[in-house]
């Protein structure tokens, strides 16, 4: 094994988690581009969200969430993994929403692999669940939120 596949082999399983990151950062770009091009509803801030969820007292992470007014709110999940992003990533966030009073509620979920059944039923059911795709973001053809 040369020096550079060792190398390798050692970070390798760190990857995804500084992908992660980068991923992340992508998907904001894509909300400021979708809001600049008059696509979405309007929203003057976007970042990472800390915080207790005092039902179950324990922290919980939103990995963007944006705030237009006091009414409108964007709660988004971002998966960078291999796997096909299932229904419970979905609840979770939903679930995650509900800790805030924001009478319209957007929530995306941006995926590198895609999505299960079960997930895109669901993301139908609510109408207010967009679904994004790694690949759907560099392309014309966006999917828009139904609200």
């Amino acid at each position: 094994m040369e020096q550079s596949d060792r190398a390798y082999a050692l970070i390798e399983p760190q990857l995804p988690h500084f992908t992660g990151d980068v991923f992340e950062e992508i998907c904001k770009q894509y909300l400021w581009r979708l809001l600049k091009e008059g696509r979405f509803v309007e929203f003057t801030d976007l970042g990472r969200w800390w915080g207790s969820n005092p039902n179950t007292k324990t922290q919980v992470e939103i990995d963007i969430m944006g705030a237009g007014d006091k009414e409108t709110a964007l709660f988004c999940e971002c998966k960078w993994t291999n796997e096909k992003v299932n229904l419970p990533v979905l609840e979770t966030l939903i679930t995650r929403g509900e800790l805030f009073e924001f009478k319209h509620k957007h929530f995306y979920v941006f995926v590198k692999t895609g999505f299960t059944t079960g997930c895109i039923a669901k993301a139908a059911e609510r109408g207010n669940v967009t679904l994004v795709g790694f690949e759907d973001m560099s392309s014309k053809q966006v999917r828009l939120s139904k609200n």
